[in-house]
């Protein structure tokens, strides 16, 4: 009975905690009083859990509040140098990897290309790996410091067993357990995660999404997917793979997708599906600023060429980019209807270097959904840019840092429990108490 009671008030405790933790995470710069007024745990068992979070170095005094009557009270935030994530986004086309603060903000960033062929061997780990490692150089961070590495990664996946499962346009990745190869050379816990998802995770922290507790995210690009935020955490489905949108059938007669089915939205809007529309087009004889290159070499002409051609008012490219927009507007006005999420926020490659591309897509959506909920559709271009996965998969670090019980996630921690010391500021009672 004794230890079952122990147990108990250590998982309060560390409830606790973790409550108080969270909010100055998501607040900044807050006070006792503050904290106390809205997680609705007593001042002294919040002074207690303060003192503990000093003692761990995990939070620090910022100045003071404004008073109302009397001694002005202290301010508290997130010590920012504690500790840091590692981030790394896989894309068709980049390798970026972040390395985020405590507080999840950029401390540091590096971005290089990939090439076509290291995607269809097993070199495309080794490429991530240099990446990651060239990173940790150019930031200078001591490598104690560095809680995990998240990982970014097309779908689809398996997030919980750390497998890589059948990426259309990266078989070197086929079936590759990933989490264990990059656990094993560096010695840091990972987690890897579908890319959307994790544009998602970073749009909702610090981006379009910030103080949303549903969120959906499409992510245009060279591919086309989507994260869900509900209730402020991921949504996996059971047990994962949910947001493949771009994996569904939007056009029953249309062209055969990567993945194997047909009239994928992805077959049909992508970047990969424009580069090949524009092909086709330029051999049925329309003319673009383009067309020599590629008729030259077909292999020379990618979306960015096609998106540089759009903006300097080829009628082409701004008229197959345009097509592509609807077709996800489409989709977005089915997922509204469907979810009806708090905001929309809309991101990659496509949305970021065509501002036309956007447009069409928020006003394609909302013409698509019921007129009822239209007025309270929002829909927001992305805020994070390109390192929005990047991003995204540092912050997944740093959420299950701040989801842990901190007795076992800090060395220091778990050293003084094992001496039998009793750490400061211990909490036994129910919250609120």
């Amino acid at each position: 009975m004794e230890r079952l009671k122990g147990a108990n008030n250590r998982r309060v405790k560390s409830m606790n905690q973790s409550t108080v933790l969270q909010y100055i995470r998501g607040k900044g710069q807050v006070s006792k009083a503050e904290i106390s007024d809205r997680t609705k745990l007593s001042f002294t068992a919040v002074k207690n859990i303060i003192e503990e979070l000093v003692s761990y170095d995990l939070i620090c005094e910022v100045g003071y509040d404004e008073s109302s009557g009397g001694r002005k009270p202290l301010l508290y935030q997130i010590k920012s140098d504690r500790f840091y994530s590692i981030g790394l986004h896989l894309s068709v086309s980049r390798i970026r990897v972040s390395i985020l603060n405590l507080e999840g903000k950029m401390h540091h960033q590096f971005e290089t290309e990939t090439r076509k062929e290291w995607l269809q061997s097993n070199e495309i780990i080794d490429r991530m790996i240099e990446c990651i490692e060239r990173a940790l150089i150019d930031a200078n961070v001591e490598r104690d410091k560095i809680l995990g590495i998240g990982m970014a990664i097309p779908g689809p996946l398996d997030p919980f067993a750390g497998i890589v499962l059948s990426p259309p346009n990266m078989k070197g990745l086929e079936h590759v357990r990933l989490k264990e190869l990059v656990e094993a050379h560096f010695g840091l816990e990972t987690f890897i995660e579908k890319d959307a998802n994790l544009i998602a995770l970073g749009e909702f922290w610090h981006g379009a999404g910030r103080l949303n507790h549903n969120v959906f995210y499409l992510d245009a690009d060279i591919g086309i997917g989507s994260g869900f935020i509900i209730d402020n955490k991921l949504y996996h489905g059971s047990p994962y793979g949910a947001g493949e949108i771009g994996h569904g059938t939007i056009h029953i007669d249309g062209p055969r997708c990567n993945c194997g089915n047909y009239g994928c939205l992805e077959a049909i809007a992508s970047g990969l599906a424009i580069e090949r529309r524009a092909g086709e087009e330029i051999r049925r004889g329309a003319d673009a600023s383009f067309r020599t290159l590629y008729l030259d070499n077909e292999n020379s002409i990618d979306i960015y060429t096609i998106l540089h051609a759009a903006n300097e008012g080829d009628e082409l490219a701004g008229r197959l980019l345009l097509e592509s927009a609807r077709y996800v507007g489409i989709a977005i006005g089915n997922a509204i209807n469907l979810l009806m999420p708090q905001m929309i926020v809309i991101g990659g490659t496509l949305t970021h270097a065509y501002p036309a591309y956007f447009d069409q897509v928020k006003e394609v959506a909302l013409n698509r959904i019921l007129s009822s909920f239209a007025d309270n559709a929002r829909i927001e271009k992305a805020q994070l840019g390109m390192f929005g996965g990047a991003i995204g998969a540092g912050m997944l670090v740093l959420e299950n840092f701040f989801d842990k019980d901190l007795s076992e996630g800090l060395p220091e921690a778990a050293s003084r429990s094992q001496e039998g010391q009793a750490a400061p500021g211990a909490v036994t009672g129910q919250a609120g108490e």
